[in-house]
């Protein structure tokens, strides 16, 4: 439930975002819309780690409801102050309480769940809760805000208080994460063996890929849906059908994952899959079909992929050969919000700069081909090395 309302609250008020950022008034508006995203896009991804010395002394009940609290504090005020100092200073607070939660709950989980199948599940189980307030959201924010910004925000505000609440019947009272092995949010020492091990190297660097091509449904496909389409409501189902696809079968995609890897089938065959799959998606637009019917296929092989990939990434990284969950975790933000930023940074300038020359087909053809041959190349050297460890089993 906590999840359910947390992420209600984000996705009310994402789609407005931007607008009530310009709406500050002239002639800072359009410089704060691009800092204010920014600051809380870098903070929701990554501010969690500032406080890696300080999360283990907190237990997750505390940990969790004071941050989703914190979010709903610096939410709340937004309508009441126009400073654009003081917005980006709420929006940095407030993607901080996003990224704690975030990372506390991932932590919990990896640390309450032994093994790669129930960790999946789970996973997948807030993907769902995630992606049902994806779908609800923006509906929320059409009926509130033209109504009164005030109002949108309240609303938000309240998910994140209530979010907070049901933890207190939740979570107990006296479970702490576990410390990292130093200050840094990954250190030293962990991060030079997992350069060290080619399977965790592999499993970085997919997340990386993957979360780069991730981005492009809310950059570069976001702004090819605005410029081919006139409808409004056509728009509108294009990038909400994600949400919806992933509600409706993702807890079927769920089972069969669960099957495969029953069957000895390793998170990073699922995780490298996923990101083969985006990269399909991205071929799609730029193969010449029909603008409508390319745009319908890429979002349902894009929903398919993310049902694969998205919980499969906190799933490879809970099984990581890292003793501490908290830092494993911290590892995987690190890795995702450079993938997700540079991701967001291309599909915002270079697919913007090659569509104005009329060239956007070209766009998805650099992403599609490269994703499709290097992960595909990392998924058979893992297969071959995988064997032959079998192999090698069997004869011992």
């Amino acid at each position: 439930m906590d999840q359910l309302l947390v992420a209600l609250g984000l996705f009310s008020l994402f789609p407005v975002l931007g607008v009530m950022l310009a709406s500050r008034g002239e002639p800072q508006s359009t410089a704060l819309v691009g800092v204010g995203l920014f600051c809380y896009t870098a903070s929701a991804g990554l501010s969690a780690l500032l406080l890696n010395r300080w999360l283990p002394r907190l237990s997750y009940l505390h940990g969790m409801a004071g941050s989703a609290l914190l979010s709903a504090v610096a939410f709340g005020l937004l309508p009441y102050v126009r400073a654009g100092w003081v917005l980006c200073g709420l929006l940095v607070l407030a993607g901080l309480g996003v990224s704690v939660h975030f990372v506390l709950s991932r932590v919990f989980i990896a640390e309450l769940v032994p093994d790669d199948i129930g960790r999946n599940r789970i996973y997948s189980l807030l993907q769902i809760a995630v992606n049902a307030a994806a779908a609800v959201g923006p509906l929320v924010a059409s009926l509130t805000f033209a109504v009164d910004p005030r109002l949108l925000l309240a609303l938000v505000s309240l998910c994140y208080t209530g979010g907070a609440a049901t933890l207190f019947f939740a979570l107990p009272s006296r479970e702490y994460p576990p410390p990292t092995s130093g200050r840094w949010p990954v250190s030293r020492a962990v991060l030079g063996r997992a350069l060290r091990s080619a399977e965790t190297v592999r499993v970085l660097v997919v997340c990386v890929v993957g979360a780069f091509v991730y981005a492009q449904f809310f950059s570069a496909f976001a702004l090819f849906v605005a410029g081919s389409f006139d409808s409004v409501v056509l728009r509108a189902a294009l990038l909400a059908a994600p949400a919806v696809l992933i509600v409706l079968l993702q807890a079927g995609v769920t089972r069969v994952v669960t099957r495969l890897l029953k069957a000895g089938v390793r998170p990073f065959a699922v995780l490298g899959a996923g990101t083969v799959v985006f990269g399909v998606a991205m071929l799609l637009l730029g193969a010449g079909l029909p603008v409508l019917a390319g745009a319908a296929l890429a979002v349902v092989v894009f929903s398919s992929a993310e049902m694969l990939f998205a919980p499969m990434v906190s799933t490879a990284f809970a099984g990581l050969p890292i003793e501490s969950s908290l830092e494993s975790f911290n590892l995987r933000q690190i890795c995702w919000t450079t993938g997700e930023a540079l991701g967001s940074l291309a599909g915002g300038s270079l697919f913007l700069w090659l569509r104005l020359r009329g060239e956007a087909w070209l766009y998805w053809h650099l992403l599609a081909w490269p994703t499709l041959a290097g992960v595909g190349a990392l998924l058979v050297v893992s297969a071959r090395r995988n064997r032959r460890a079998a192999g090698g089993t069997r004869r011992e």
